[in-house]
């Protein structure tokens, strides 16, 4: 899929542009991970986009965003956070399917800040990095709508889907001196809501 969009992409980029809008968004992310039994945690996004008009239906948006993601869950009482911060890099084609409203495909590249787990109990306590047991990139799949008013404005709706794994089991483990967080191949699942302004 990730080849078949790099070639989509490609051929755009080689058409001519005819115009182009600037702007910020910040929103909301209700994130997990795959093969998770965990609960959705809820986060922040916030950051830049740049929209590069090629016709009067499609679009080249790309991003950069500073994202929280991760995954809650307990167990035996205890109450823990997977927390994963990322600055994502989304490239999107944009599909104009009704009056200001557009439809979003393409792939985000993540480069991990940040990987801590939390563990609380009874108003107690404790963090530990997971960076070393976390893989430093990540790649997921993005699909969305967007919708523009007031011709400043545009409110956005998106689905992220990881393709590549979030962390390393054995190395995980050996960091945490547990194996809490399974044998598992858990990838990135995000739903995001956002708010934009056109400069």
């Amino acid at each position: 899929m990730t080849g078949l969009l790099s070639v989509i992409f490609s051929d755009f980029l080689c058409q001519p542009i005819v115009g182009h809008d600037i702007g910020a968004k910040a929103g909301i992310n209700l994130a997990t991970l795959t093969d998770s039994d965990g609960n959705l945690k809820l986060g922040f996004h916030a950051g830049g986009f740049a929209e590069f008009t090629i016709s009067d239906r499609i679009a080249i948006q790309p991003e950069l965003l500073y994202s929280t993601q991760g995954v809650s869950f307990s167990v035996r009482r205890v109450d823990f956070d997977f927390n994963l911060n990322y600055i994502n890099l989304p490239v999107l084609l944009k599909i104009n399917i009704a009056e200001g409203l557009k439809a979003e495909v393409g792939t985000q590249v993540g480069f991990l800040l940040s990987s801590e787990f939390e563990a609380e109990e009874s108003g107690q306590s404790a963090s530990i990095s997971l960076k070393k047991g976390t893989k430093s990139i990540d790649v997921s799949a993005v699909v969305g709508l967007s919708y523009t008013f007031a011709e400043k404005f545009v409110v956005g709706a998106r689905y992220n889907l990881g393709f590549t794994k979030v962390y390393d089991n054995a190395k995980v483990a050996e960091l945490l001196g547990d194996d809490i967080m399974g044998d598992s191949k858990s990838k990135n699942d995000v739903i995001q809501i956002n708010l934009g302004y056109k400069f």
